[in-house]
């Protein structure tokens, strides 16, 4: 069987690749990794991901920072990926999460009758657009593998066969638990920074795009709360890393940008693979933002966690993570208050989000219906 993968950006690939290396191990499976979306960004054409070769590669960019421009992007994702399908002659598309890219390859498999695989179903981000998108796949997809038994009974309330819905656990983990780990001064060379300072802080904020502010307003709010706390530390580092291309990200990275050239302690970077974020999440002090990241990956680190307004509620809390609203105080006041905690710095570890086997599981699942023809009829529609 020939199963394309679409990733739409180094946010999904980091949890996709063990995915992919353990398919490619397969005897009964291609693996086709078509590339797209955010890997596009900056005028990069990339041919490999770690080491992986890609299939095809759908340079398919936003024109604009707005909702038309993401949804025209959407629909030229659906165009040119229905073209690379057929062309690599797909048996089934493997998909993760809740991007409108990710919505938009969904809708091509859909259209050319390919059974779609998705990971990540069945969580809640009730304040992002996001949250519609990963329902939706759910709804479009013939077989799910979630991270938490909690998922597993939504997506099958949703309407999914129970004998399709796997807990596997989240594959982001798989890596966090065997990936080696950059030292600080590696890090910092790796990125173009002389030195880092301490307290060491991470930042990554993405457009919240189903709030009633503005972007403008929002970043400006945040960036107001870091340098109300960091008045008191002089000697701070905030690694901030860019926002994803959904309308807003760009107002958020030029405002990072413009407060970078102002204040020493703020570097902003992009695209830090999954290596050398890993190795941030091990060395910060604290997380601040809305990512994913903060829920899923962070307690693997027991880091703790500034979660800032509506983007990630509804998304089950595992561990240390503090919800405040878009004020700038309160974002300044939960800042300091963590900054004066103690801050252990465990190996990393498993959580409730897995156990590092997610991928195993996985191949296990697919390799398992793909290999019967009773089940690959009911399943796939053959």
């Amino acid at each position: 069987m020939r199963i394309a993968i679409f990733t739409s950006g180094r946010q999904d690939w980091g949890i996709l690749l063990p995915v992919v290396r353990a398919l490619q191990k397969s005897t009964s499976i291609t693996v086709l990794v078509i590339a797209g979306g955010m890997h596009a960004r900056d005028g990069q054409h990339p041919t490999e991901l770690d080491g992986c070769l890609l299939s095809d590669f759908i340079a398919v960019l936003p024109g604009g920072d707005d909702d038309a421009s993401v949804a025209r992007a959407a629909g030229a994702t659906t165009s040119a990926l229905t073209a690379v399908l057929v062309e690599q002659r797909a048996d089934a598309l493997l998909l993760l999460g809740d991007r409108t890219e990710t919505l938009a390859a969904g809708l091509a498999a859909t259209c050319l009758r390919l059974p779609i695989i998705h990971l990540h179903g069945g969580e809640e981000t009730t304040g992002a657009i996001d949250n519609a998108c990963r329902h939706a796949l759910t709804q479009l997809a013939t077989l799910h593998f979630v991270a938490h038994e909690q998922f597993a009974q939504r997506v099958i309330s949703m309407g999914a066969h129970p004998e399709h819905v796997f807990v596997s656990g989240a594959p982001a983990i798989d890596l966090v638990l065997t990936t080696p780990l950059l030292d600080s001064a590696t890090f910092s060379h790796d990125i173009g920074i002389n030195k880092l300072g301490t307290p060491l802080i991470i930042c990554t904020y993405h457009p919240t795009t189903l709030s009633v502010n503005s972007a403008a307003m929002e970043i400006e709010i945040i960036i107001q709360g870091i340098e109300l706390s960091l008045s008191d530390y002089p000697q701070a580092h905030v690694i901030v890393t860019r926002a994803n291309c959904d309308a807003g990200g760009t107002v958020i990275n030029n405002a990072f940008a413009a407060y970078a050239k102002r204040d020493p302690r703020i570097s902003l970077v992009s695209d830090l693979g999954v290596q050398r974020y890993w190795s941030l999440l091990a060395q910060a002090q604290v997380m601040i933002g809305n990512s994913s990241s903060g829920i899923l990956e962070a307690p693997c680190f027991d880091l703790p966690v500034i979660n800032i307004g509506d983007r990630q509620a509804g998304r089950l809390r595992i561990h240390d993570v503090k919800d405040v609203a878009v004020e700038a105080l309160a974002i300044a006041n939960a800042l300091t208050e963590r900054l004066r905690q103690q801050r252990k710095f465990p190996t990393p570890h498993a959580t409730a989000y897995g156990d590092g086997q997610a991928a195993i599981h996985i191949c296990a699942a697919i390799e398992k219906f793909t290999a019967h023809q009773s089940a690959k009829q009911i399943l796939f529609n053959r």
